[in-house]
């Protein structure tokens, strides 16, 4: 059955592989798959220890076995030392020592840790030259290689050609390609190779249907996963915990959470025991739509059971206590994970940053931030913008500089959120000529404004009487291919009229419909207002009706 491809290695490598000449490197290192006798030492070398022994064995008259050559090489790609490996593999070939299936297999392990993925194929064509049979390890490391380098269609091709000139595989392949599908966002790919799956001596396992349920429910499609998961039961195929915390997720993300609680107690009737995963899934999900009651029902179902919350959990119901305005709370639990011995990470504190901020308790998030210096933590780009946001609003303009001076500083990358934040302070306080400076540094900084950021500038150039400058950035706009939202036209339009300027209003007032935006209740406000007051009575009761007919205004 193999002997037609030892004819033609060559051709085998180009024509049935067909392998790009360059794979990205940015690969996890691989796990060799192969007998543990090739990979232990009874007492584990240092990488130093490794290759002193290795040459020695080679500087011998009469060098050991290939085994013991072999044993060497499987520990270090083992420990990750891939290039270290094949670095010997080569002086052992100088050496004129012919490598066996099992030196080859762990020399492709090798290739493909690094993400050499031409070169791990060209020593599968060394394997057939040599007349040597590759087995399931040799063909499992190939795909999982060429998953782990993202090039997973091509593991697919090489999949399916092998397959159809006899070669077989085993659950490990099986299992390596759906996941590696689904990990790459081809589901649909991976539900057929699952239905392709030969029945001889091969069967679907657990590992499979939970990475494509898994797959189901990152997207919401719960529906589906809910299909599989019949389709496991109906197989006799025990779904574990993995399978659980999935559709629990799924759920949870779909908004279905009386299911997600009942999918929960089913686990626990039928013995399977929940992880911390699953309550903390579980407890996000319903924090998140403001259920802490629930929550909290869980949370002590959870402790009943065992299962001692981790910082997620205790995230979560934070998270949860500030979403709905109860920044007490949210600081009791924040407590009590200090005295829970539970480890407060960067989220912990941005979470009740953010709270204590929209609660206007702005002194006590300085100093919970001051905190997070102290234990070491670096604040992340949400923790700044939050802050920088609330100084801003708070007036406190050159305590949101010094805090994008600190950002830049620490290496934590300012967006244009940063700089909207400080834009829109600065306006408000009237520092005019310092907004401009940070809008020419924004662009420097290699940030690109979005409508927002223009819409702030704008807003600022009119309430600053400085029309005509505005006019000029709304233009360029459109020349820009960004397209005004109903708030950027209100502000052009509530500037023009400050100005008297209500022919231009009213003209800019109708290009706002042309261009697909209709006018909110705030235009025709600010519309008819300026009309009245400038005596233009019949226009604005015309847009007064124009206004109740679109039902943006009772009688």
């Amino acid at each position: 059955m193999l002997s037609l491809f030892s004819s033609s290695p060559i051709m085998l490598r180009y024509a049935l592989l067909q392998i790009p000449n360059s794979v990205p490197r940015s690969v996890l290192p691989l796990c060799f798959p192969s007998t543990s006798s090739l990979h232990s030492h009874s007492h584990p070398q240092s990488l130093d220890e490794a290759v002193d022994s290795f040459t020695r064995m080679l500087s011998m008259r009469r060098p050991p076995s290939i085994i013991q050559f072999t044993k060497i090489l499987g520990s270090l790609a083992k420990t990750n030392h891939f290039p270290t490996a094949i670095s010997l593999f080569q002086q052992l070939q100088a050496r004129g020592i012919a490598p066996n299936l099992f030196t080859l297999n762990v020399v492709i392990n090798c290739c493909c840790g690094m993400g050499r993925m031409t070169l791990a194929f060209s020593v599968l064509a060394k394997i057939f030259r040599m007349d040597y049979q590759p087995n399931t390890v040799t063909l499992n490391t190939l795909v999982k290689g060429l998953c782990l380098c993202g090039s997973v269609e091509k593991a697919l091709h090489f999949h399916d050609r092998l397959l159809a000139h006899g070669f077989q595989f085993n659950q490990v392949t099986y299992g390596t390609l759906i996941n590696g599908l689904c990990k790459t966002g081809h589901t649909s790919a991976a539900i057929q190779v699952l239905r392709k799956i030969p029945r001889h001596g091969i069967a679907p396992n657990v590992f499979m249907y939970s990475a494509i349920i898994d797959s189901l429910c990152k997207v919401a499609l719960v529906s589906d996963a809910f299909h599989l998961y019949s389709e496991m039961l109906a197989k006799g195929i025990s779904p574990n915990v993995i399978t659980y915390n999935t559709l629990i997720y799924g759920l949870c993300l779909a908004g279905q959470l009386k299911e997600a609680i009942l999918l929960l107690n089913d686990m626990i009737l039928i013995n399977i025991t929940p992880d911390v995963y699953t309550y903390s899934t579980l407890i996000d999900g319903l924090c998140k739509e403001g259920k802490i009651k629930d929550a909290k029902n869980v949370l002590g179902l959870m402790t009943k059971h065992g299962v001692k919350p981790n910082v997620v959990t205790y995230n979560s119901l934070m998270d949860g206590h500030c979403l709905v305005n109860e920044v007490n709370k949210a600081k009791f639990v924040f407590n009590t994970m200090a005295q829970s011995r539970v480890s407060l990470n960067v989220r912990s504190y941005s979470i009740m940053i953010n709270g204590l901020c929209k609660s206007k308790m702005v002194d006590e998030a300085l100093n919970l931030f001051e905190e997070m210096r102290r234990k070491y933590l670096v604040p992340n780009t949400v923790t700044y913008n939050t802050l920088i946001d609330v100084l801003s609003k708070s007036k406190r303009i050159s305590c949101a500089l010094e805090l994008l001076v600190e950002m830049h500083d620490r290496g934590q990358p300012a967006n244009v959120i940063t700089y909207n934040s400080l834009l829109d302070g600065m306006f408000k306080n009237q520092q005019l000529d310092k907004a401009l400076m940070l809008f020419i540094q924004m662009k420097e900084s290699g940030i690109d404004p979005d409508i927002y950021t223009y819409s702030i500038l704008i807003d600022g150039l009119c309430k600053s009487r400085r029309l005509q400058n505005a006019k000029e950035i709304f233009q360029d706009l459109y020349i820009k291919g960004y397209l005004p939202n109903v708030w950027t036209y209100n502000i052009m339009i509530n500037g023009l009229c400050k100005e008297g300027l209500l022919h231009e209003a009213l003209a800019l007032m109708a290009k706002m419909e042309d261009d697909g935006c209709l006018p909110d209740a705030v235009t025709y406000e600010t519309m008819i207002r300026a009309l009245f007051e400038n005596g233009e009575n019949d226009k604005a009761e015309k847009l007064l009706r124009e206004m109740i007919s679109r039902g943006l205004l009772q009688r």
